[in-house]
């Protein structure tokens, strides 16, 4: 094999490891918490904010469950809350990298009996608002966190 031959194949060799490195990187755009999620670390706070109670959540088919429930993946774009001291969970939905990591609240799940939760979810790219998917699989799986009596 002359060197020419041996040139031109490294060099496309280097440029299709480049474009595969690429459309990995950058080919789906946000990723779905639902499928990104390995771990869930959750603290319920007080009526001043204070971390009251502390669990965490790494059987793969809970987390899923829970990240269902939560249904940050299906909740528009909203302004970020001022204040998230308020917030009755805080809840960080860790993945394999740190990339793959969000910060999520609710707000008024534990308070009134007529109010609706809202779970905002933030990201890089801002928040996102709504309620919960499916609030009787996320209340059942925060009992079994040991975080809701």
């Amino acid at each position: 094999m002359r060197a020419r031959t041996a040139a031109m194949l490294g060099i496309a060799c280097a440029v299709a490891v480049g474009a595969v490195a690429f459309a990995r990187r950058h080919g789906s755009g946000e990723s779905r918490a639902v499928e990104t999620t390995r771990v869930v670390r959750l603290v319920r706070r007080d009526r001043i904010g204070l971390p009251e109670k502390k669990g965490m959540v790494r059987d793969p088919a809970h987390v899923r469950s829970l990240t269902q429930a939560l249904g940050v993946d299906e909740h528009a774009a909203a302004p970020c809350p001022p204040d998230y001291a308020d917030a009755d969970l805080g809840i960080v939905l860790s993945g394999s990298d740190v990339y793959e990591r969000r910060n999520v609240y609710v707000f008024g799940l534990l308070g009134d009996a007529g109010s609706v939760p809202q779970v905002v979810s933030v990201t890089s790219a801002g928040c996102r608002v709504g309620p919960p998917t499916d609030l009787a699989s996320l209340r059942r799986e925060l009992t079994a966190a040991g975080v809701v009596d």
